[in-house]
């Protein structure tokens, strides 16, 4: 017998079935202030949340699906579904063991119809299409994540946009994808080293690399 599979997460499928949503209200946090009024938080973006205070923290990542010959213009993933949320003055690297003097910032970013162009203060030594791409900030003299995921983001359209004032965002937040899965490959990128098997580390959200 052949086996039924429902998708949800919009238009385009992004979890095998609904995740379970974390009970309570969230707000995006007010001192995340590199994010931008009227972007879309794309479903099963890495997110830290604080129950303590009801505030999330978002990690900005995305894929490389290009890089031109200017190596310092990377183009990202995008598409009308979901676009990578990072602004100009975002540090970004490939490596979360990467030294802080290596890891470039985001000098322009311009929508293309190959996807996101970001273009950097110096380009990232042997980065390939494929890669992926993360937010990240000082750690002495190396670099860590904006903060540890908990948990990721399940809004979709109007309901995960970005509004001018951030405490005013609301954000749905799952730590468990239930009986189903999330598609790793439609959704923001996972760093290696957070992942357990298919987990994402200390929740149980589970992710699938099939389409």
């Amino acid at each position: 017998m052949k086996r039924k599979f429902q998708n949800y997460g919009g238009d385009r499928h992004c979890a095998t079935m609904p995740p379970v949503k974390v009970t309570g209200g969230f707000t995006l946090n007010p001192a995340q202030t590199n994010l931008t009024a009227g972007a879309v938080v794309p479903f099963g973006t890495l997110a830290y949340v604080d129950e303590a205070t009801r505030l999330v923290t978002l990690i900005k990542s995305a894929r490389v699906v290009a890089i031109a010959s200017d190596t310092k213009k990377v183009t990202l993933e995008a598409d009308e579904f979901s676009k990578p949320l990072f602004v100009v003055g975002d540090i970004v690297a490939k490596d979360l063991a990467a030294t802080l003097a290596v890891c470039p910032k985001i000098t322009a970013v311009a929508n293309t119809e190959a996807g996101v162009q970001i273009t950097l203060n110096k380009a990232i030594e042997g980065l390939t299409v494929g890669d992926a791409l993360f937010e990240v900030v000082a750690n002495e003299a190396n670099v860590k994540l904006v903060a540890e995921p908990n948990s990721i983001t399940i809004g979709e359209g109007s309901d995960a946009e970005i509004k001018e004032e951030l405490a005013d965002t609301g954000i749905d937040v799952t730590r468990d994808s239930g009986n189903g899965e999330v598609y790793a490959r439609r959704v923001p990128p996972v760093p290696a080293t957070l992942m357990e098997g298919s987990l994402l580390k200390g929740t149980k959200v589970s992710y699938t690399n099939s389409r």
